[in-house]
């Protein structure tokens, strides 16, 4: 993913290819002109509004032009809407995001479980289709505290399934894993979902000497694998794996 005044430029470039003027882009985003100056001049610009932004822009650049593999879609936006019972597919029976509702109760938090699998072995294809919820499950804010995590925000928390055995030892396979997509940078030695080459992994990511990464499996039959140079690029952090929702903490 492009930062700084390469992603700026990006903008830019999309702008004009779209054919919209600054002032108008900021009317269409709720924002002030300077807003969008400084998008386009420094690049910062939180996620959420990013990945509004590369939507607005879909029609005139693909995900590279972003930086990301054109296979990669947004399908951890960290945007955490909840559904209603109203909103079951009748056919599919699969709910529908609906960005609407809310909690009733402050004291409980309504965590989605998207309809996501990531790979705990040698990759697999995202989803090339707009994320949709399988199901709501929610909890105590307490028993969140109790469990110890440390978060980016409430919003950003989702769950999604694990395929395959290189992560025995931790969580098993069919595990469904409480995710935070509020990170996306690899700030320490964790688990993380993550796209390389625009497969989807959920591996052990460690920094390494010099700036290269160690891709581990915790299940000692697979040996752990080095990302460096170019590859490194490739590398785009979804999210950070926070526990197996069996209540293993990670």
């Amino acid at each position: 993913m492009l930062t700084g005044k390469e992603l700026g430029a990006a903008i830019e470039q999309a702008r004009l290819a779209k054919g919209v003027s600054k002032k108008k882009l900021a009317e269409d985003f709720g924002v002030a002109p300077p807003s969008v100056q400084g998008w386009v001049k420094t690049g910062r610009i939180d996620k959420a509004k990013l990945m509004e932004l590369m939507d607005y822009f879909s029609d005139v650049a693909k995900p590279s032009h972003w930086g990301l593999s054109d296979r990669v879609s947004d399908f951890l936006s960290v945007s955490s809407p909840v559904v209603q019972a109203t909103d079951v597919d009748q056919e599919s029976n699969v709910f529908a995001i609906n960005f609407r509702r809310k909690s009733a109760d402050i004291n409980f938090f309504t965590i989605p479980h998207l309809d996501v699998t990531a790979s705990m072995g040698p990759g697999r294809s995202p989803p090339e289709h707009n994320t949709e919820v399988i199901r709501d499950i929610t909890v105590h804010v307490d028993w969140l505290k109790s469990q110890g995590l440390n978060y980016s925000r409430l919003e950003n928390l989702a769950i999604i399934d694990g395929d395959g055995d290189s992560m025995d030892g931790t969580f098993r396979n069919g595990d469904s894993l409480l995710v935070d997509r509020g990170i996306t940078e690899i700030r320490t030695d964790a688990i993380y979902v993550f796209t390389l080459d625009g497969d989807l992994f959920i591996k052990r990511l460690q920094r390494m000497t010099g700036g290269s990464l160690r891709m581990i499996s915790d299940n000692p039959i697979y040996p752990a694998i080095v990302i460096e140079g170019a590859q490194l690029e490739r590398v785009h952090i979804q999210a950070r794996v926070l526990l197996a929702w069996n209540a293993r903490k990670l």
